[in-house]
């Protein structure tokens, strides 16, 4: 029996790894993190999951008591109590509660892969089995994704599935993992009509240096929606300059079905991506749009490697402009900023700036945060860099090493770095 002050401290834990972990999971993608912040952040993140751990049986009703369907990150915690404690009882638990949703399945799936992998390796059986139901299925070929391990027959079969859910993570899973004897298979899905399935495996088939890949992405980067941005900047990273910049002027002045200002943004991920000074001049233009400003300062950093900030570039948020929902209770737009993290650019200085240093930069050439695109610089941003300039230096590797996978920079910082990936130089 635990006293009522430890039974505080415990659930305060629980609170706290729940926040952290919906903390961290916009963290590794936000352009303010670096690989040792991101350290810094899971470091927090375990002192709660230990705090739980060490309290043992407690601290797992505990833990296991605060699940809150509404609240993804509270199956954080116990999922990676139960795998830890080889609980399959608590496992079976907390997978009947968020497994079917995809909210908190994503939750799930981070606490199998915050675990080491040769303790995670023990449920695998359980989840890649032809007995459960697409949704678990998809969870085991998630979760073995984002260790970067090799599920074997369980990722073909999945590719096959009728199940659309399971079938797109198991085509991006090929890209991730470099599975090219599999990119048939991802090629036999470029025309489904499902467009999460179908951008899962011209996402693959391009890492995997497939051809027609880059025609599937700007289409699917042309009509809009979730995965237009993401589709445009792969398709990008297989283009040739030159092409690539008549594709992006035309999206950028015609607009996607969301309409002009959508297809600029979208054109925008797919400038940073190419990294070809030729568009700065269009970047800066953009910067003198409110809904485009901060999204265009963040490609100019991307190609540049110019720290809005301290180059005395940075500008104020524009009058009128407001970021993320207001305190007022009858306000009824609630929608995060997604640029929140991103610096306002005063556009006549970034414009003088690149009027003076535009010149060391080439037409024609790739460049990520200043310095053309070698395998030595990618490797060395993977180490140094903010968390979206790594992703991008793990897909450009992607692209160069034939089927040898994306290096995943969201995992635990510790286990990157165990990897090679050290934050000194």
């Amino acid at each position: 029996m635990i006293s009522t002050i430890e039974a505080e401290i415990y659930e305060q834990h629980a609170l706290e790894a729940a926040f952290l972990w919906s903390y961290r999971d916009a963290a590794v993608v936000d352009p303010l993190y670096d690989l040792e912040s991101l350290g810094e952040l899971d470091e927090r993140l375990e002192a709660h999951v230990d705090g739980l751990r060490l309290a043992g049986d407690a601290g797992w009703e505990i833990c296991r008591g605060a699940i809150d369907e509404d609240d993804p990150g509270s199956l954080f915690a116990p999922m990676v109590l139960a795998v830890e404690r080889r609980d399959l009882k608590g496992i079976a638990e907390v997978l009947d509660v968020g497994g079917g949703v995809p909210a908190l399945a994503r939750a799930i799936v981070s606490a199998l892969g915050w675990v080491p992998f040769a303790k995670m390796r023990a449920i695998l059986p359980g989840l890649l089995s032809h007995r459960v139901g697409p949704e678990l299925y998809r969870i085991g070929i998630a979760a073995c994704a984002f260790h970067r391990q090799d599920p074997g027959a369980a990722l073909g079969y999945a590719v096959l599935s009728s199940n659309l859910r399971l079938k797109a993570r198991a085509l991006r899973a090929v890209g991730e993992l470099g599975r090219g004897d599999l990119l048939e298979e991802v090629r036999g899905a470029l025309g489904v009509e499902d467009e999460a399935c179908r951008f899962a495996a011209a996402w693959s088939a391009a890492i995997l240096g497939d051809r027609d890949a880059g025609r599937v992405l700007w289409g699917i980067a042309a009509r809009g929606g979730r995965f237009a941005e993401q589709a445009c900047a792969m398709a990008m990273r297989r283009m040739e300059p030159g092409v690539a910049y008549t594709w992006l002027y035309s999206m950028a002045g015609a607009g996607t079905a969301a309409g002009a200002g959508a297809g600029a943004r979208v054109a925008l991920a797919g400038a940073a991506a190419l990294g070809d000074p030729g568009v700065m001049p269009w970047i800066i233009e953009c910067m003198g749009t409110s809904e485009l400003a901060r999204v265009a300062g963040g490609a100019f950093a991307m190609i540049t490697g110019v720290d809005l900030q301290e180059a005395t570039l940075r500008g104020e948020a524009p009058q009128g402009v407001r970021s993320g929902p207001s305190d007022e209770p009858e306000d009824e737009d609630v929608s995060m900023d997604l640029d929140e993290s991103l610096a306002w650019p005063d556009r006549e200085r970034v414009g003088e700036w690149w009027k003076r240093r535009g010149g060391e930069f080439r037409r024609g050439t790739r460049y990520l945060l200043g310095r053309t695109m070698t395998v030595e610089w990618l490797e060395e941003v993977l180490r140094l860099g903010r968390q979206p300039a790594r992703l991008g230096a793990a897909l450009e590797l992607a692209t160069r090493r034939a089927r040898r996978g994306v290096v995943e920079v969201r995992g635990p910082a510790s286990r990157q770095q165990g990897r090679g990936l050290h934050v000194s130089a």
